[in-house]
């Protein structure tokens, strides 16, 4: 039935006259007309049919009223619809993630969709609906393919969507896949990549994981010398996969102790769906770890940055252990031909696929003697050309890290984000305290405290030319009980983890807020508290994203690829709602 014409029943079932429900509903007389004559039709929007049901209960004049405000307000949302085919929970989830993804902010959308901040801030709250969701999507489609364009992510929007970027390019297929990606159901929806593996990274127990794959079995035998096939030859998806698990297999067992080299462009979106694959993989790598291989890994920089993500956080085991070296290539490969070169200390793997069709690609693993030089000439090439990608220190190579980057913490304004609080703001007496409790002796309690010393002057020396915001989480005394925070040393390079109670942490905190108030260069945030426990994430504007993590392992990641450092920058922007530049500025 259409609106009109139950608008018309409902009227005339309930006795109500034109007049009576116009000025009761707060419309006039000609717009009630168009509605009952199907001329024009009312938005969906939820307020105004609430109005309008509540205006026909009010005004009726028959003795008993056969239906409540709220079943004649459902009526009319069914007939009108909200043209979304799922729960308008999951339509408000998806644009959340969509905005988070793509790094649009409420007050960056309200701008380009001319609404009012306020307004926004309100849909995106699940506080009210837009008035007409089809207009409202349609708008917001426009303004995400045009930032995709502005901000060359239209790889990022093609990985999201599952479509290739030159279907991507016609306008008419790109918004017809983002309205259907803003209906889709909400398991299906992406995470942010740079949040995945911020999630993986914290989470991450070095101890269960080399349980789980015997990398704590010193003692285990490694199976004898196996006959290496002179050459074979694979062709297509599932044989691929075969070759890689072949190779990696078949180096574990070869006696050869050399570095063994990893490069490929291939994509990865379809391999890392294939879960036995991936089970397959990581143990087969884990082996090679056990026999105590160094691995090194070209990483394709010049792919979707969510396939750069997924191959970090495919490797993050791996990386936990510090027997792998993480390379990448400024220059891009080729757009013609994707290219693979795995090498090991008596075999090779070489493949390559016209880009855009890696199932029909050809690879071949191979030990004969010319073409196994050949191979081991073009990694070390490749080498030769390539950039740190991700360097890893441990928790006895602290100082190593200040050497290796003494340009990057001397300089430079910063934000930190921080899932733990800053040892250095304890004072003297309180840091004792703390480590005494830890079951550090005098001695090394005075030697730690000198150390977290110098770390406090450093960031105050720091703080005299440079600015610094700290995003501090503000946890509640329920979400504490639930997940308790440590106070760590971590910072200083020390695996040395405290339980305190949830007064101490907010002592702790009132210390911390206590030496931002003297510093002009240094700005406080407190944020809502997130899922990270164990990581703090530093952003020097522009240079280096730098990750500690403080247990299971203490550990240091140091990424300077600019792509990288942009991606967790803009990430940083979507959490906060602000400009990097202006955060530390602001009062």
């Amino acid at each position: 039935m259409k609106f009109s014409e139950q608008l018309q029943l409902y009227m005339s079932e309930l006795g109500v006259s034109s007049r009576e429900l116009a000025r009761e509903a707060g419309i006039s007389e000609s717009a009630l007309s168009r509605y009952r004559s199907g001329d024009r039709t009312p938005s969906s929007d939820e307020e105004k049919l609430h109005t309008l049901a509540e205006a026909l209960v009010r005004t009726a004049t028959v003795e008993e009223v056969p239906y409540t405000a709220e079943e004649i307000y459902r009526t009319f949302y069914e007939i009108l619809g909200s043209g979304l085919t799922v729960p308008y929970e999951t339509y408000l989830s998806n644009l959340h993630q969509l905005m988070e993804i793509m790094g649009i902010r409420s007050n960056e959308l309200a701008r380009e969709l001319s609404f009012d901040p306020s307004y926004i801030s309100r849909i995106l709250a699940g506080k009210r609906r837009p008035a007409e969701i089809r207009g409202f999507n349609a708008q917001v489609v426009a303004m995400v393919c045009k930032k995709a364009e502005e901000r060359s992510r239209e790889d990022t929007l093609s990985t999201l969507l599952g479509i290739p970027l030159e279907i991507l390019k016609n306008p008419q297929h790109r918004e017809e896949a983002l309205l259907s990606w803003l209906g889709s159901n909400s398991e299906k929806v992406a995470t942010h990549p740079v949040r995945r593996f911020l999630q993986e990274f914290d989470g991450f127990d070095l101890d269960e994981y080399m349980k789980s794959a015997h990398l704590d079995d010193v003692k285990r035998p490694v199976p004898p010398p196996v006959s290496l096939p002179k050459r074979k030859v694979y062709i297509g998806h599932s044989a691929i996969m075969e070759a890689e698990l072949d190779f990696i297999r078949l180096t574990a067992l070869n006696r050869s102790s050399d570095p063994v080299f990893f490069y490929s462009d291939f994509p990865l979106t379809v391999a890392s769906k294939d879960e036995e694959f991936l089970e397959k993989w990581i143990f087969g790598m884990a082996t090679l770890i056990r026999r105590g291989l160094c691995l090194r890994i070209i990483h394709d920089v010049h792919r979707p940055m969510s396939e750069m993500l997924l191959a970090l956080e495919n490797y993050l085991p791996l990386y936990m252990t510090g027997q792998i070296e993480s390379h990448y290539l400024n220059r891009h490969q080729g757009e013609l031909f994707s290219h693979l070169l795995w090498v090991s200390g008596g075999l090779a793997l070489m493949g390559e696929a016209v880009s855009g069709y890696p199932t029909e690609g050809m690879h071949t693993l191979t030990n004969h003697a010319a073409e196994l030089r050949y191979a081991k000439k073009r990694a070390k090439r490749l080498l030769e050309r390539s950039n740190p990608l991700v360097q890893i220190y441990r928790d006895a190579e602290r100082m190593q890290i200040l050497l290796d980057h003494r340009d990057l913490f001397q300089q430079g304004d910063r934000r930190i984000l921080c899932s733990y609080l800053p040892v250095a703001m304890l004072s003297d007496e309180e840091m004792d305290r703390y480590l005494e409790r830890a079951g550090l002796d005098a001695a090394h309690r005075k030697n730690m405290i000198r150390q977290v010393d110098r770390r406090k002057k450093f960031m105050t020396s720091l703080l005299q030319n440079y600015r610094i915001r700290l995003d501090i989480p503000d946890v509640t005394e329920e979400e504490f009980r639930k997940k308790p925070v440590s106070l760590t040393f971590a910072d200083v390079g020390r695996d040395i983890c405290v339980e305190y109670s949830y007064e101490e942490y907010r002592a702790h905190l009132e210390r911390v807020k206590e030496f931002a108030e003297n510093y002009e260069n240094l700005k406080l945030v407190m944020i809502p508290v997130n899922a990270l426990r164990n990581v703090n994430i530093q952003l020097i504007h522009g240079q280096a994203v730098i990750l500690t993590k403080n247990r299971a392992p203490l550990i240091c990641f140091v990424m300077r690829q600019p792509n990288l450092v942009r991606t967790f920058e803009e990430f940083a922007v979507s959490l906060a709602g602000e400009e990097w530049g202006t955060a530390a500025t602001e009062d």
